[in-house]
């Protein structure tokens, strides 16, 4: 089985969401538009929702209510994205588009996929707690049964129930990578819902997959940073570490600290009225980039291991 190309897929991805940034504009403005329109009308205290933002029960209640209907649209929003983007980057999409929205087989499938997914990681987050829960209660038992110090003891607890969760995140992040990074090529490629696909191609192919979600995720995740602290200033930042830090040094009690968070959560949600125009477009610029990264370092991958090697050209005999 080929390998995933780590330095070429980086650099694929970038060049991709660059060099093609105008034609994935094209597909993807259309359903974030959608998307925020239908995130402002259940927003408290705009438009249609007349909840206050200071009504902390009513907006948990409405938050409650509201998930299964918000999980299903976002759910419809972003398979429909990533078929167009996977389309374009697989070479499917020959003419540029303009307005994008769609509802054909492969996003039904790909829904498909992500849901198939969600239901495995389920069912391996389950047996991962009861494998942990089980091992820890052995390695509890075979610890003392050793007859150390009572300092000894509790060190070697400590370590075996770090051992166990590093263990267990461990676990999750390997089956995730593995599961996740090439279903969109194959469902849109291969025409199929099909897991283990995937995890066939993945094949060790981990590390791999590791270095380049890693430089993928970690420079979003400092442009949104840096977008959301232009946006709502550094203030917003600053009370929110130093309520972490009153809470985490004990100088807040537990209903204290509900109460400063529940405060923090007013003001952001108070400015995120006031600016919600320049964060919608530079929303839509900013995840524009990020999906042209995501499906364009999938594809390149998937195109790169699945693509037989050319044949050398041999003489006549």
């Amino acid at each position: 089985m080929k390998k995933i190309p780590v330095f070429e897929t980086i650099a694929h991805a970038y060049g991709f969401a660059i060099g093609s940034f105008p034609r994935v504009l094209g597909i993807v403005w259309a359903p974030l538009v959608v998307s925020i329109a239908v995130g402002l009308m259940v927003t408290p205290g705009f438009l249609g929702n007349h909840t206050p933002i200071n009504d902390l029960e009513a907006i948990r209640r409405d938050s409650l209510r509201l998930s299964p209907f918000i999980f299903v649209f976002s759910l419809f929003i972003r398979a429909m994205i990533g078929v167009g983007v996977t389309e374009l980057a697989l070479g499917k999409r020959k003419a540029n588009t303009f307005v994008y929205f769609s509802l054909a087989a492969p996003v039904w499938r790909l829904i498909g996929a992500w849901l198939l997914f969600i239901l495995v990681m389920i069912l391996i987050y389950i047996g991962l707690i009861i494998l942990t829960v089980v091992l820890a209660i052995v390695g509890g038992i075979a610890v003392k049964s050793l007859a150390l110090s009572a300092s000894a003891n509790e060190m070697a607890i400590g370590a075996l129930v770090l051992l166990c969760i590093v263990s267990f995140a461990g676990a999750l992040i390997y089956t995730m990578a593995r599961l996740t990074f090439l279903i969109p090529p194959v469902v849109v490629d291969e025409n199929k819902v099909d897991l283990a696909r995937g995890w066939e191609l993945t094949k060790g192919s981990f590390w791999r997959i590791f270095c380049i979600g890693f430089a993928i995720f970690v420079p979003l995740i400092i442009v949104q940073g840096i977008i959301v602290a232009s946006v709502f200033g550094l203030g917003v930042f600053q009370q929110f570490a130093q309520i972490m830090h009153a809470g985490l040094m004990k100088q807040l009690s537990e209903d204290a600290m509900r109460h400063q968070m529940d405060m923090w959560g007013i003001a952001v949600r108070a400015r995120g009225l006031q600016v919600w125009p320049m964060m919608a477009a530079v929303g839509l610029v900013f995840e524009t980039f990020a999906y042209g990264l995501l499906y364009g370092a999938s594809t390149f991958a998937y195109r790169e291991i699945t693509t037989a090697p050319a044949q050398p050209l041999r003489d006549p005999i």
